[in-house]
């Protein structure tokens, strides 16, 4: 890859982040920021791979769908770190855990129902589900806005990135709703 594509990929990035920022933000579903936890950002890097390989061939039939579980399954992720971290900080790849009881087509379903504890058809699972489809929509658009040809390795990287995004958009909202947000802290020195 060379610099400029590099350099476009990056914009990319942050403008989808920038696109999901605000939209979430006007759904009151973050306030105005990614909420970051770096072992997330590095169990999406050594999962990406896997979700990858079931995603991408998603992607022509069901493009929503491709970019959508990444935000479940950052959600979902979310939910580990805060209730049981120590019991899953050494696990590799989350997504295989997240598609082994039921497949990537129901990760969704699994994420809902058994760790975000919404049945599923409730009001709440349809809510989330609006939100996520709302948001991959968003994504989407901005894909196609990049106008770049489809099936060619910059296609693929710039699917990664928005992936990647989403994961952490799914982090950030289910830390949000979990009640997480950055407070400005004071700290004085003392000589």
């Amino acid at each position: 890859m060379n610099e400029q594509q590099h350099e476009l990929l990056n914009r990319y990035e942050e403008g989808l982040r920038s696109a999901i920022t605000d939209f979430l933000t006007k759904q009151k579903e973050l306030e105005g920021r990614f909420l970051e936890v770096e072992e997330l950002n590095e169990k999406w890097k050594s999962s990406a791979p896997s979700y990858m390989a079931h995603a991408v061939p998603e992607i022509a039939k069901y493009p929503l769908v491709a970019i959508a579980w990444a935000m479940y399954e950052g959600m979902g992720c979310a939910v580990l770190w805060d209730k049981e971290w120590n019991r899953y900080e050494k696990l590799e790849d989350f997504h295989t855990m997240f598609t082994e009881p039921r497949g990537f087509d129901e990760m969704d379903e699994y994420i809902t129902e058994i760790l975000l504890c919404l049945p599923l058809g409730s009001e709440g699972a349809e809510k989330l589900e609006n939100l996520i489809r709302s948001t991959a929509e968003r994504a989407l658009t901005l894909i196609r806005k990049e106008q770049i040809e489809a099936q060619s390795v910059m296609a693929f990287h710039l699917f990664a990135r928005t992936t990647k995004v989403m994961f952490e958009a799914g982090v950030s909202v289910q830390l949000h709703r979990m009640g997480y947000n950055y407070v400005k802290v004071n700290a004085e020195v003392v000589s």
